[in-house]
């Protein structure tokens, strides 16, 4: 998958502790005691509009600046594909420059020897288009997607065209790029947003919050590199990877004996919650899920003869007549 992956959002700020920088916000948030006395103020960020309804929200109060949205796409018709991290890095200060703020940088030593604390990033959004061969077979993916379960992770879904599952430290989504593109204002006769429904086009989402960037050493702007959003990326899309069991002739044999009536008739698609006690239902789901079944999740079987259906789910790179989109000018 190396060289397939790159940002689709990044939330960055930077403190200047000598402060006297341009003072930029859209609203300031103020919080009065009983008495009327002021206890909080907060600028909350300006949207700065770009071309192509894009926008990206920047802040500062003389001393923090702070940058939030998808700056690869700021002024872009789509982001079909888009930047790495040196592009993304780029985008970024340019957009700060503009507005005449200093740009996101490292930390270190400053001339007069102080020790200086470089950009923090909160949020990185790291992604990577596949192919699934058609758009039918994009909808196959999907769907088996949405059958799937992460642990500790809550699910949600859009008919056949998106899922996606949060906590507190990431966030997966994985969706159609071509009706997402139509949703968005592009004709479907349009160049871009036909090859996306021809090749059945998989946007794959990881949404990596300010937890896990602290604990993967994403959060510092200095440390950055491709090679640890590419390994961050493929842990997190282990979903990708995973082997469905739940058709293994044998598969009952392996379970302990006690659990083994539940996971039969879950997977004869009965609907388990009203055989056992809320008590046993969350034991017994906590057990099979070691056996890639989830109970707590509805089990779409159907009495019919079916083919099975096999996806060569392909990583996508960036193809040629796409690249003039992606030119960078570089900060």
């Amino acid at each position: 998958m190396s060289g397939e992956v790159f940002i689709d959002w990044i939330t960055a700020h930077q403190q200047h502790p000598g402060g006297g920088l341009p003072v930029v916000f859209q609203t300031l948030d103020v919080k009065y005691s009983r008495e009327g006395v002021a206890l909080r103020e907060r600028a909350c960020p300006s949207v700065v509009q770009g071309s192509f309804d894009s926008a990206i929200r920047v802040g500062c109060n003389g001393f923090r600046v702070y940058l939030s949205g998808n700056v690869g796409r700021f002024g872009r018709e789509d982001n079909l594909f888009n930047y790495r991290w040196a592009g993304t890095r780029a985008a970024a200060n340019r957009i700060l420059l503009d507005l005449g703020l200093p740009p996101f940088s490292a930390g270190g030593v400053s001339e007069n020897g102080d020790v200086t604390r470089g950009a923090r990033v909160s949020r990185l959004d790291v992604t990577a288009n596949f192919a699934a061969g058609s758009e039918a077979q994009g909808h196959a993916v999907i769907r088996w997607l949405a059958s799937q379960s992460v642990r500790r992770a809550k699910r949600g879904q859009a008919g056949n065209e998106s899922v996606w599952w949060a906590n507190t430290r990431k966030m997966f989504k994985a969706y159609l790029k071509g009706p997402e593109l139509e949703a968005h204002g592009m004709s479907p006769d349009e160049f871009q947003a036909a090859w996306c429904r021809r090749v059945g086009l998989v946007r794959v989402e990881v949404e990596v919050k300010k937890r896990l960037l602290c604990e993967l050493g994403l959060d510092d702007w200095g440390g950055i590199t491709d090679e640890k959003l590419e390994a961050c990326y493929h842990d997190q899309t282990a979903l990708l990877r995973k082997v469905d069991r739940s058709d293994e002739p044998d598969i009952l044999a392996g379970i302990p004996a006690r659990y083994r009536m539940t996971a039969a008739a879950w997977l004869a698609g009965q609907d388990v919650r009203s055989l056992l006690g809320q008590a046993s239902l969350y034991r017994h789901a906590r057990v099979l899920r070691e056996y890639d079944l989830d109970i707590l999740q509805y089990r779409n079987v159907e009495a019919l003869r079916v083919k099975v259906r096999v996806v060569d789910l392909q990583p996508l790179a960036v193809p040629d007549w796409y690249q003039p989109f992606l030119k960078v000018v570089n900060s």
